[in-house]
């Protein structure tokens, strides 16, 4: 059997090669009344297809017959997404990695996931990679993820808080909608003070056992308790700052050029009507 990848119609460029399918076009055959073009194929979700879609798709093949040609369906998705709260997300859909799991001392490695709506998907697809900014959000959540369910069992405070002190990205190859791992191996942990423990990591996302892009991250994790009031103290701080700026601006000494046309109100977007 000849196999083909079904991709989120986000891909569409992507998505022109000769063992490529997109979502809507395998949603389309499924529904015809025999979907007889399928038949002898291999079919296997690819990246961007959400859990809610394989499963309508998966159904629809069964119903028409089609055991065979999917079963192996979900080859590529068998592991559990990463909890929201490891990786600091509220919404699934944003979420980029699976479980991280130890296969060495230090060394944790996740499948890289996307997801048709994530929240860096909507509004900057060019060409037919995955965008640089996916993989750098996919490295922070990776090691966000590792650190808090493996990094942190002598430090567990009521609420913690990561500050980064150095993030460094380099890009070495393109990255496609095809499965990829992101791969975190801890460098050193210490722990400066009761309430606090600095970590160092390298982290590589790797595609076709090749490195698409390696980061190198530096960051602390601290007592949320200890450093909250710290930082509501420099918020106050900036605010103060910027209030005395406005300040000492120089007033404008002459009014604006008119135009010589009344502004409608409707031209000012209010969001109420004015009184």
């Amino acid at each position: 059997m000849q196999t083909y990848i079904v991709v989120a119609d986000a891909f569409t460029r992507f998505a022109d090669k000769p063992t490529l399918w997109r979502y809507s076009d395998m949603l389309s055959a499924l529904r015809q009344a025999h979907a007889s073009d399928l038949r002898g194929k291999r079919f296997v979700a690819g990246q961007g297809v959400d859990d809610l879609q394989m499963d309508h798709l998966y159904c629809l093949a069964l119903s028409k017959g089609l055991d065979a040609e999917f079963k192996h369906w979900r080859q590529w998705r068998g592991r559990p997404m990463v909890d929201m709260a490891a990786c600091h997300k509220h919404r699934a859909e944003n979420v980029l990695i699976t479980e991280p799991l130890r296969s060495e001392t230090d060394t944790f490695v996740s499948d890289l996931v996307l997801h048709a709506r994530n929240e860096l998907m909507q509004d900057h697809l060019t060409g037919e990679h995955i965008q640089g900014m996916v993989l750098a959000e996919a490295c922070r959540q990776m090691f966000l993820a590792v650190t808090e369910l493996h990094c942190l069992r002598d430090f567990s405070p009521g609420k913690r808080y990561f500050v980064i002190n150095e993030m460094a990205i380099r890009y070495l190859a393109f990255a496609f909608p095809l499965p990829a791992q992101v791969r975190y191996r801890q460098l050193s942990l210490r722990k400066e003070r009761a309430d606090r423990q600095a970590i160092e990591a390298d982290i590589e996302v790797i595609q076709c056992d090749r490195v698409a892009a390696s980061m190198r991250v530096a960051f602390v994790v601290f007592d949320a308790a200890a450093i909250g009031a710290r930082e509501a103290q420099l918020a106050r701080v900036a605010v103060e700052q910027c209030l005395s700026q406005l300040g000492q601006q120089p007033e404008a000494t002459e009014a604006p050029e008119a135009t010589g046309q009344e502004v409608s109100p409707a031209r000012c977007h209010f969001t109420h009507q004015p009184a």
